[in-house]
């Protein structure tokens, strides 16, 4: 990769073509998460550009992902989330019907089809599981799924992320390009311009990245010991480790926000010898998910305060906590190149015995419609500033931070290899 990434890659549609003719039907991409199709007969729609694909939870308990077209006229068959009724997919123009698991067992007046395959069944796609995600690829002759995570589920192994369930659902169309989106979740660079109201409490300059065949990730990784501290971009010699704290706690989005943040309260009263509050709570976050069943035995005390922000490629990325997740998935909107689709996940642990049902998929086709975050809007506000000066005549291309924006860098190297 050059240094200057070219801007056509994320403006042009002659681009967006290419990526959905030689990435996204070779790629593993994750299509829903296996607690949405629960029995047999539901369903969830995957969209990705203008290809649709239907996952279905089988008869057998399996899960099947086929075209979502009808073999005769091409109709689409479902939309959105729900379940095909007495186990049959139905076409709404003529009345063909598939079972679930893609063959066709019903075609009015077949007599009249002289010639018509016996065996005919909705195109199928690849399809397989890992950490509780539903994976698909398009191509027949993929890698097995495993082979193409690597070393992710390694990584990710303690987190039980197979265990965890959704708290939130949330997709925003955001009026940028996916990878435009992607990258302003792949890097810390951006914290010191975007975000300076954290720098409080969010050293951002001791922040490592290190990249894998496909994937990526950043943050304290192996051996860094955090400590609570401000930027020291700030350059202040007096701060209150309690506030970093609680800035820190009310960041890390945990299953059980109300006892952490009490629990921080209750350091900051104890009046702490300093450089003592981290380990103390860390200590007491490592009890509270235990005490709640949560196994812990994988962790050390330093790693209930720092998160795994992967970078799943091609389109996923967040930061994975003990006990909980923000992930976020990037996709086009359509074949439109300035516009992309944000599908933000909230994963939780929960104790035994919590069945709560799927949340609400909220839609937000206008991501001003909703009142995000401070940060999320700080966010949101850059990214549209961001797709517009890309089209400037006066701007060539990205040029990257080699260390703080490496993984942008080698997403488009590992994204060149699908290209050639």
């Amino acid at each position: 990769m050059a240094d200057l990434i070219p801007k056509e890659r994320y403006i042009s549609r002659e681009f967006l073509d290419l990526e959905m003719e030689r990435l996204w039907p070779r790629v593993w991409q994750v299509a829903c998460r296996e607690e949405e199709i629960p029995t047999a007969g539901d369903y969830v729609e995957y969209v990705i550009g203008d290809q649709s694909i239907l996952v279905v939870r089988r008869a057998d308990g399996g899960i099947g992902a086929y075209y979502n077209a009808c073999l005769h006229r091409g109709t689409q068959l479902a939309a959105g989330a729900g379940s095909f009724a007495d186990g049959r997919i139905k076409c709404s123009y003529h009345g063909w019907c598939y079972d679930l698991s893609g063959c066709v067992t019903s075609v009015p007046d077949r007599e009249e089809f002289p010639g018509l395959p016996a065996d005919m069944r909705l195109g199928p796609q690849r399809v397989d599981t890992w950490g509780g995600f539903v994976f698909v690829n398009m191509d027949p002759d993929c890698e097995p799924l495993l082979e193409f995570l690597d070393p992710i589920p390694k990584l990710l192994s303690d987190y039980r992320l197979d265990e965890m369930r959704l708290r939130a659902y949330q997709t925003l169309v955001l009026p940028a390009n996916w990878k435009a989106a992607l990258d302003a979740f792949n890097e810390g660079y951006h914290v010191q311009g975007a975000h300076p109201q954290i720098l409080p409490w969010t050293d951002d300059v001791s922040i490592a990245y290190e990249q894998y065949d496909r994937h990526a990730r950043y943050g304290r990784l192996e051996n860094a010991r955090r400590q609570l501290r401000p930027s020291p971009r700030l350059d202040l010699d007096e701060f209150d480790e309690g506030e970093i704290l609680a800035g820190l706690v009310a960041g890390l989005g945990g299953a059980f926000l109300k006892d952490e943040k009490a629990a921080v309260e209750e350091l900051r009263a104890a009046g702490l010898p300093p450089g003592t509050m981290l380990g103390a709570y860390q200590e007491r976050r490592m009890k509270l998910l235990t005490d709640r069943g949560f196994d812990t035995s994988g962790f050390t005390p330093e790693r209930m305060t720092s998160a795994e922000d992967v970078y799943w490629f091609p389109n996923m990325v967040g930061p994975i906590y003990p006990g909980s997740a923000l992930l976020f998935r990037m996709r086009p909107n359509g074949l439109d190149p300035d516009s992309c689709l944000k599908d933000v996940w909230v994963l939780e642990w929960r104790p035994p015995g919590d069945e709560r049902p799927m949340p609400e998929r909220r839609f937000y086709e206008d991501w001003r419609a909703k009142t995000w975050d401070p940060v999320s809007t700080q966010d949101y506000e850059n990214l549209v500033k961001v797709q517009i000066g890309m089209h400037s005549r006066g701007f060539e291309g990205l040029r990257l931070n080699q260390r703080q924006e490496s993984n942008i860098a080698h997403m488009h190297r590992v994204l060149d290899r699908y290209l050639a």
